[in-house]
Parts: C-alpha cells; sequence; structure tokens
C-alpha cells in the first residue's frame, strides 16, 4: 500500500520563517498519513499476572516442603495460577518473577522459613534463602525476584519450609486505615 506523501517544500537562497513552517507541516502531514492505518488496539501488551491469596498459610510439619497457594487473580495475560499454586505459562520465554510473603510466628523464640522455587516439579538450584523470624508476633516480609526461561506449558511454583510449625505465612483483614494483607503475592512478566 503506498501513503500519499507532501512534497517538502524547496528552500529559498536564504532560509525564510514561512519556509521553516512549510517544512515541519509538511513534515508533520507525512508523519500523520504515515500512521494513520495503524490499529493501536492490536498492539502486543506483553504476556503478564499478578496473583495473590487470602488465607494464611501454615505447615503440617517441619522440613518438609509445601507450594505456596494463590486463590486469587489480580491481573493476567496468557498466565494462570493452575492447582491453586502452579504459576502456568501459555507461552515460551524469559520471565522476572516476583513475590512476597508476610511471614509471622504464634510463639517462641527466633524460627526459620526457607524460600525456593521449582519448575514443573523440580527444585531449580541454588534458588533457596532463609528468613529468621525474631520472637512471637514478630511480622517480616520475604520478597525477592528471579528471571527464569520457560516453554509453553511449563509451570514454576514458590515453595518453602519451616524449622517450626509455630511459623505462618499470614493473611489479614481490611482494617479502617489499611487494605487487606494476603498471605503471598506473586507477579510474572515477559522481559
Amino acid at each position: 500500500m503506498r501513503l500519499g506523501r507532501t512534497r517538502l517544500p524547496i528552500p529559498p537562497f536564504e532560509f525564510e520563517r514561512e519556509w521553516g513552517n512549510q517544512l515541519i507541516r509538511a513534515i508533520e502531514q507525512n508523519f500523520d498519513s504515515a500512521f494513520a492505518n495503524i490499529d493501536n488496539s492490536a498492539a502486543t501488551t506483553g504476556y503478564y499476572g499478578s496473583f495473590y491469596d487470602t488465607t494464611t498459610q501454615s505447615a503440617a510439619a517441619i522440613n518438609t516442603p509445601y507450594a505456596m497457594t494463590l486463590n486469587s487473580t489480580a491481573e493476567s495475560n496468557q498466565i494462570a495460577v493452575t492447582n491453586n499454586s502452579r504459576i502456568t505459562f501459555k507461552n515460551r520465554g524469559t520471565y522476572n518473577i516476583q513475590f512476597s510473603a508476610q511471614l509471622d510466628q504464634t510463639s517462641g523464640a527466633s524460627r526459620n522459613i526457607f524460600i525456593w522455587m521449582r519448575k514443573n516439579g523440580v527444585d531449580i538450584a541454588n534458588s533457596a534463602g532463609v528468613v529468621a523470624i525474631q520472637g512471637a508476633s514478630a511480622e517480616s516480609v520475604a520478597a525477592w525476584n528471579f528471571v527464569i526461561t520457560v516453554l509453553g506449558g511449563d509451570y514454576i511454583e514458590i515453595m518453602w519450609a519451616v524449622d517450626n510449625t509455630a511459623v505462618q505465612i499470614v493473611a489479614a483483614p481490611a482494617t479502617a486505615f489499611c487494605p487487606a494483607i494476603p498471605s503471598v503475592i506473586a507477579t510474572a512478566i515477559a522481559i
């Protein structure tokens, strides 16, 4: 398809203000006609997902892996949560996966929670971290991100284990001054 073009004005021997104005108008007309037929609604917005969980998550046993659950979707495009914990990708690519978990313990001295990533049911090497919770009612937020390459149909899980079952991933209701606190928030964005 050939676009109509406006001819640029020929400059006089001495540049004049009117010639400059004509040049600018001609450039604007060419620019406008070049982009007139582009459908902006068809532009790719990328693949993304934002998920969270509204329940308190507890470990039944120490030193046992559990998947962090995600029971709600804030927004998503080509990424979904399946089986209540699997961040599942429809398209291959490299994704930045971020999470935060609201940690607390019900009693006692210092306790540890271990957090790591799994891909398709297999632990990702060198992805673990540990957070110490100091004393009773000592809330803390664990948050970090990973860059992971996946194929279409692959899934990622955020895993956790504790050295004492007093450690929990806690959700809290809204207050008069603050919205509800999800136990886990997770996002995945194609990069």
